[in-house]
């Protein structure tokens, strides 16, 4: 039994959200744990393959020890595929057999409900419609839309943490039972029409591939009947810290492009026209002519940015401090661009600033820290032991960033959680780590948003939005948000809406208002 390599980021991750944490108890609960996971034939069907495929995904990633339980005789047929994932994910985990280990929890997939005398989470689905329950089976269905499965399976994964931990999670309690389509977020909606015979993507970009886009990715791979054309943009590569969350990577593709990483799953996809761009995506040549844009992103700035090349249209997601949620934009009217969402409210401190403090260079911010952010400049072996004297930590670990830009180190050592295991949790990290099954999520959303749009079906609402660490779906919100109401937006600005204008009539000869209608 083993903790994965990269638990110092999922404790980072879970610091941020349990209160008293501490790092040593932290981890020997977790290695007191074994997570059962109960199958049987209905959760053979497309729809409980996928629930079962991402729950592997994402308990592999946290929890030590699994044991899977299958019911009959295909169910038993999936043992081999599904430790093997396991295994990929986590080198070290334990895969207990039946018998030799007391479960502490089991998730539950399908009609089966085993004779364990640990609490149960049931788990299930109908195309668009995530189902949850702490007390039945709840059934699997037999469609081929799995992204009601793939959203079951983080509100599975997000029960169990929150009982796990429940007495750290102000707030938090399991839920009795869900009933969620994600076809239209409202409350006790039962909207579940089928996929349409195809489903085309009109020169779609998707840009940022990191956990949100992983989980964006796992969706549309699985949607049946994909056509059109799809390009990934992300210029960076997979680390070990990612593997935290990013519900793709495999111990295997640390050092591969995330690019290349997406495309392997989107392969499956035979009429799909997929196109990588392992570059930034401000340098892509398209950039100026992109007009369908989905957002899986990290900052602010890079979506009030996005959204000042001009799109047609574009689809955000997000996971913040509570909440992670998905988001419509056009341009013009009177509902928010996507700008509109991210201008900011009083003073926001710069990278540089953030960065700075963390690495205990404030007095540094200028002369070292905002240069080197810049340029790019690698960090040198002088530099690290600089900082890991201002940080009080042995400097051999931090040694591997060397020849590395400041930006990276940053991500790698303070985001990936290094030094939060070196200073044994005592300095908490500023930058937020959302769990793995909150990425997934809001990813799964982004996907089916897209999937929705490009059926024509546009929302009524400009946010979806919903905390998996609160109840659910009542806390499930959907609002329409108007213009900023200070007019500091460029969606109010004479200029960037004459050019806005002068782009798409010019492309569609007058029937401009109805491609750009919400």
């Amino acid at each position: 039994m083993a903790l994965a390599k990269y638990f110092g980021r999922a404790a980072t991750a879970a610091s941020q959200v349990l209160n008293g944490f501490d790092a040593k108890d932290f981890e020997g609960l977790l290695n007191d744990l074994v997570i059962g996971i109960a199958f049987d034939q209905q959760a053979c069907s497309t729809e409980g393959r996928a629930s079962l495929d991402l729950l592997i995904r994402l308990v592999a990633r946290f929890y030590p020890t699994i044991c899977l339980l299958p019911a009959g005789e295909e169910a038993r047929k999936l043992v081999k595929s599904l430790s093997s994932l396991a295994r990929s994910i986590n080198e070290g985990i334990t895969i207990a057999r039946r018998g030799s280990s007391v479960l502490s929890h089991c998730l539950v997939v399908g009609s089966t409900n085993p004779e364990v005398s640990c609490p149960k989470f049931f788990l299930g689905s109908d195309g668009w419609i995530a189902k949850f329950s702490a007390e039945r089976p709840v059934g699997t269905g037999s469609s081929d839309n799995t992204l009601g499965a793939g959203a079951a399976a983080c509100i599975a994964a997000s029960n169990l943490f929150r009982q796990i931990f429940r007495e750290q999670i102000s707030g938090a309690t399991v839920d009795k039972a869900v009933m969620f389509s994600l076809f239209d977020y409202a409350p006790g909606s039962h909207a579940n029409p089928p996929l349409a015979d195809t489903v085309v993507l009109d020169d779609l970009f998707l840009l940022g591939l990191g956990a949100i886009g992983n989980g964006a990715v796992w969706a549309l791979s699985r949607v049946p009947r994909l056509q059109g054309q799809l390009e990934v943009v992300d210029g960076e590569l997979v680390d070990q810290g990612n593997l935290q969350r990013y519900v793709l990577a495999l111990e295997r593709d640390v050092g591969q492009s995330k690019v290349r990483l997406a495309r392997r799953y989107l392969n499956a996809q035979h009429d799909l026209l997929v196109e990588g761009h392992s570059v930034r995506w401000q340098t892509l040549p398209a950039v100026r002519s992109m007009q369908h844009v989905a957002i899986a992103l990290d900052t602010a700035g890079d979506r009030i940015a996005v959204q000042g090349t001009l799109p047609l249209w574009t689809i955000n997601s997000w996971t913040q401090r509570g909440d992670l949620g998905v988001s419509h934009h056009g341009f013009e009217g009177e509902m928010a661009c996507l700008a509109c969402l991210y201008l900011p409210n009083g003073a926001v401190p710069d990278e540089d600033q953030v960065i700075a403090e963390a690495l205990g260079l404030e007095d540094q911010k200028m002369d070292i820290v905002r240069p080197m952010l810049h340029n790019g400049a690698p960090i040198s072996v002088e530099l690290l032991r600089e900082i890991a004297r201002r940080l009080t930590v042995p400097v051999e670990p931090l040694l591997p960033f060397v020849g590395q830009p400041l930006r990276n180190f940053y991500r790698g050592a303070i985001c990936g959680g290094v030094v939060f295991e070196l200073t044994a949790a005592s300095k908490p990290v500023r930058v937020e780590v959302p769990m793995a099954f909150q990425s997934a999520m809001a990813g799964i959303m982004l996907a089916g948003e897209i999937v929705k749009r490009a059926a024509g079906n546009a929302p009524d609402w400009t946010t979806a939005k919903l905390n998996l660490l609160r109840k659910m779906p009542s806390d499930v919100v959907t609002e329409l948000r108007k213009k900023d109401r200070l007019a500091r937006c460029i969606c109010q600005d004479a200029d960037y809406l004459n050019v806005y204008r002068a782009k798409y009539e010019a492309q569609d000869g007058g029937d401009f208002a109805k491609r750009s209608s919400f």
